[in-house]
C-alpha cells in the first residue's frame, strides 16, 4: 500500500471518528478538544509502535518522529513500561 493512500485512509477515520463524536455529544458544553483528542491517542500510538518494534525505542522514536528522550519522556507520562 502506498503512502498517500495510508494518510487517506488514517485522515479518513479521523474524520468519521470526530463526526461521530460530534454527533453523540449532540449540543452537550465541551471546549479544549485538541487536548481531549490528543491525549486519547498518544498513549495507544506510542505503546502500538513500540510493539511493532518489539520493544526497541530507537527504532520506535525513529518511526514516530521523536527523540528517544521525548519517547522515553512520553511512555513515562503515560505509564508505558
Amino acid at each position: 500500500m502506498d503512502q498517500n493512500k495510508k494518510t487517506t485512509l488514517l485522515k479518513e477515520f479521523v474524520k468519521d471518528v470526530m463526526q461521530d463524536y460530534f454527533e453523540k455529544i449532540d449540543g452537550y458544553p465541551i471546549d479544549n478538544i485538541y487536548n481531549l483528542v490528543i491525549g486519547e491517542v498518544e498513549k495507544p500510538l506510542i505503546e502500538e509502535t513500540i510493539k511493532y518494534c518489539k520493544g526497541n525505542q530507537s527504532k520506535a522514536s525513529e518511526l514516530l518522529g521523536l527523540s528517544r528522550g521525548t519517547l522515553r519522556k512520553k511512555m513515562k507520562q503515560y505509564n508505558i513500561l
